[in-house]
């Protein structure tokens, strides 16, 4: 029987955080309330303007009232203004690909006495059955026993550490059993193949070797045998999520001939963290191709993530500071752009791709060359200019390339 494939379709949130009036996000595939979902969905916009308030409020919508009170986390750190009547409310709507599914939570303002307090409180009375996974920032492998990881999703996003499970440990148990059952070694096979896939070019092969006595994981490289806790740390870092992620499918469901093909969503805060831009590049391809019927909810900060992200319909989020709150722009379509458009577009706020010395010397350029005359000095100074910016390319900012496709349409009209 084919598992039912649950996944985000919005999230609304008011007065929690950054956010003040109500401001609904939609993970549909041109941003619109009515759209299919998308199973790629990327949050853009400068540090404070709730990326991660986003996902944690994602995280939350999909407990119990049991399991979130058990953690102890503080959820009134939701709250934008403490002591308002009303408090804080997210309301999340998931799509089962036949109906709608509200989840709707509250951080209530209550005053006893001397004293104001406040209680977290779902208004729905059913429980959902939706596979989320969620990685926050500060994600790292850990170095405790298996047995030991922490399986709260809340506790673990939430926290100022996010410890993983211990990919290695894991990795050399799994080898271990393989050989008294046949399922250890199917898992075994799963993650190396992942891992494999994730750095082909870059590891040739990996493999567990006794040091000291002690078994190890080493991925053999060009640069020779390196350990996996001796990575760099930007393989690390996705190591740390994506093996926790695969070996988290598997758990979930272990009688599927292919756990990394069952429906899933995965919340990744900033996923282009420590990454080489290669990586930042090819990342949407590996996770699509990887786990396809996973719908993705990621941060980033990388232009180069949401040029390959386009490549695959994704959904792109901006979430702008207006005033004292947060704003939110749905629906952008960057297909074609180059790295550089996107940049300086207001994806990214305009951020210029040049070095900072000769954007002002461009910018100085543009000023004279609108000027109706200009004295000898300044003419001298022009051409100097002209003559140091040489090897830029007139065309390649954002204004510019605006500018040419006014004048292409009024041709087109003319015509």
């Amino acid at each position: 029987m084919e598992n039912p494939r649950v996944w985000f379709r919005s999230i609304s949130l008011e007065n929690v955080r950054s956010f003040g009036s109500k401001q609904t996000i939609y993970f549909t595939e041109d941003g619109t309330e009515n759209s299919p979902v998308a199973r790629w969905n990327v949050l853009l916009g400068d540090n404070g303007t709730g990326k991660t308030t986003v996902l944690k409020g994602l995280v939350v919508s999909v407990q119990n009232q049991q399991a979130v009170v058990k953690t102890g986390v503080d959820l009134t750190e939701f709250w934008r203004n403490k002591g308002e009547i009303g408090g804080a409310t997210v309301e999340v709507m998931l799509d089962d690909q036949n109906n709608k599914i509200s989840s709707l939570f509250k951080i209530d303002y209550a005053s006893d006495g001397p004293k104001n307090s406040s209680y977290f409180r779902f208004l729905r009375n059913y429980e959902i059955d939706v596979a989320v996974f969620a990685y926050n920032a500060a994600r790292r492998i850990s170095t405790t026993g298996i047995s030991e990881d922490s399986t709260d999703p809340i506790s673990n996003f939430f926290g100022e550490e996010s410890k993983l499970t211990n990919a290695e440990e894991w990795l050399i148990q799994a080898d271990y059993l393989s050989y008294k059952d046949s399922k250890y070694k199917k898992r075994y096979e799963i993650i190396d193949k992942v891992l494999s896939k994730l750095f082909e070019g870059e590891v040739y092969y990996i493999f567990i070797e006794l040091k000291a006595g002690v078994p190890k994981v080493f991925f053999s490289t060009v640069y020779g045998d390196v350990n996996l806790h001796e990575l760099s740390l930007g393989y690390k870092t996705t190591i740390a999520w994506m093996v926790d992620f695969a070996k988290g499918l598997l758990d979930h469901y272990p009688g599927s001939p292919n756990p990394l093909a069952e429906p899933a969503v995965c919340l990744v805060d900033e996923i282009d963290l420590h990454l080489h831009p290669k990586f930042q590049r090819n990342i949407i391809k590996f996770l699509t191709d990887t786990f396809p019927n996973t719908q993705f909810i990621v941060t980033a900060h990388s232009s180069l993530v949401v040029q390959a992200a386009e490549d695959y319909q994704a959904n792109l989020i901006v979430l702008k500071r207006e005033g004292n709150e947060t704003v939110v722009t749905n629906g952008l379509d960057v297909r074609n752009w180059r790295v550089d458009q996107i940049l300086s577009s207001d994806l990214f706020e305009g951020i210029s791709p040049r070095a900072p010395e000769a954007e002002a010397k461009m910018a100085r350029r543009r000023h004279l060359l609108v000027q109706d005359s200009l004295s000898s000095e300044e003419k001298t100074e022009l051409a100097e200019l002209e003559r140091e910016l040489d090897i830029v390319s007139v065309s390649d900012t954002w204004e510019s390339v605006k500018t040419l496709d006014i004048i292409r349409k009024a041709m087109l009209n003319q015509e």
